[in-house]
């Protein structure tokens, strides 16, 4: 097996469980590496420090499995992982029939998204090291879970930078193109087959409901970035007597509208446009609402993008501050690990300043339990919420 040295300081990190090794971070590599093949990590004095796999063309070169000498990258490892995952989700008791059952680093599976939804299963890999596993992974969840049909997403941004190739495919059985999930007392369609990620954002099940706590019967609400609606019926279903979802895609939206059909529900009127431009119109027209959620896509996905991503997050604060009602609410949510949920204060700050409205924290949120963070890998917490009531 090929061996990874790492550097001194390197090593203390690893027995930390930080499961990472920057390229910069490599102190010797024996052997002649290709893209995903499993290492031996070894501290500078040549202690093992753990397993994982390669890819030696990545600033990210090395992603560890295991911490422990005696427990090497294998399939029956892969099915433990799977297993152990499965035990800890029905634990959680989530209100749902579908959740996510494997969260890459958070699971110890670097590199691997699983979501459930019903009796189907939606992967997606997104490492060179992964792929190379992929028929473990499939033989496991089939075994354990016993799908009627998986099926495998694909992200072009990861496959750029890991430089492998995979297309977006039925791996097993039969997967129809929209999947019937329920959540509560709601029930929504998930596109699976060309719905955005793995069809559903099953990360903002905890969320979904803080939104719903804060809406009163006859409020006049605003869901941005709406996706299938998601905020939207929940809204409704509480009593809000009108929702204006808005979202730049139309299949999102026409799959929101069948969600509304699904449940029974009236009142929400579906609006195809970008978020920030129907801010300003609503501004103009003098609009006013109740409760609004603004849920933006990940503006920032390397720390490069951190500074325009901000600019973003205040032009969207500033504007919605200017049509909450007196006492109303606004929910700002990021899902990048690199907007911190103190960048999200100081812009709301800065907005607040701006528009000359005090506000008060009444809440936060973070990604579901069933998409796990470890605090020895703060790269692993990516979702926060900020619940504001503002003051004239």
């Amino acid at each position: 097996m090929i061996e990874v040295r790492v550097k001194d300081r390197v090593g203390e990190k690893i027995k930390g469980f930080f499961p990472w090794i920057y390229n910069l971070e490599i102190l010797e590599i024996k052997g002649k590496p290709k893209p995903g093949d499993f290492v031996k990590v070894l501290d500078s004095k040549k202690k093992v420090l753990g397993y994982g796999y390669i890819n030696p063309n990545t600033k990210i070169a090395v992603r560890l499995l295991s911490f422990d000498e005696k427990e090497e990258i294998s399939k029956e490892l892969v099915k433990q992982r799977l297993l152990s995952a499965l035990e800890y989700r029905k634990r959680l008791n989530i209100n749902s029939n579908a959740f996510r059952l494997i969260h890459s680093e958070g699971d110890f599976l670097p590199g691997l998204i699983v979501d459930v939804f019903d009796q189907y299963v939606v992967m997606e890999i997104t490492t060179y090291g992964m792929v190379k596993m992929k028929n473990w992974v499939l033989e496991s969840l089939v075994e354990l879970l016993k799908p009627k049909g998986i099926y495998q997403k694909v992200s072009d941004y990861a496959m750029n930078i890991e430089g492998f190739e995979e297309e977006e495919k039925i791996l097993y059985g039969t997967v129809p193109e929209v999947i019937k999930i329920w959540e509560g007392d709601l029930e929504f369609y998930v596109d699976v087959v060309k719905g955005q990620k793995t069809g559903f954002y099953l990360d903002q099940r905890k969320a979904r409901k803080m939104i719903r706590d804060l809406v009163k019967p006859g409020d006049v609400c605003l869901d941005l970035f709406c996706h299938t609606g998601g905020f939207a019926l929940n809204m409704i279903k509480k009593g809000a007597k009108k929702v204006i979802a808005v979202d730049m895609s139309e299949r999102a939206l026409n799959l929101g509208k069948e969600n509304a059909k699904l449940n029974g529900l009236e009142g929400i009127e579906w609006v195809e446009e970008n978020a920030f431009h129907f801010l300003r119109k609503l501004a103009k027209e003098g609009s006013e609402f109740d409760v609004i959620v603004i849920d933006p896509p990940s503006f920032a996905r390397t720390k490069a993008h951190v500074e325009n991503a901000l600019r973003g997050y205040k032009e969207l604060c500033v504007r919605a501050l200017k049509i909450v009602k007196p006492g109303g609410y606004i929910a700002i949510y990021s899902c990048s690990f690199h907007i911190t949920r103190e960048h999200l204060f100081e812009v709301i700050l800065q907005a607040s300043r701006d528009v000359k409205r005090a506000v008060r924290i009444v809440g936060e949120s973070f990604q579901d339990l069933d998409h796990p963070w470890i605090l020895q890998m703060p790269n692993t917490l990516y979702l926060k919420g900020v619940y504001l009531e503002v003051f004239r």
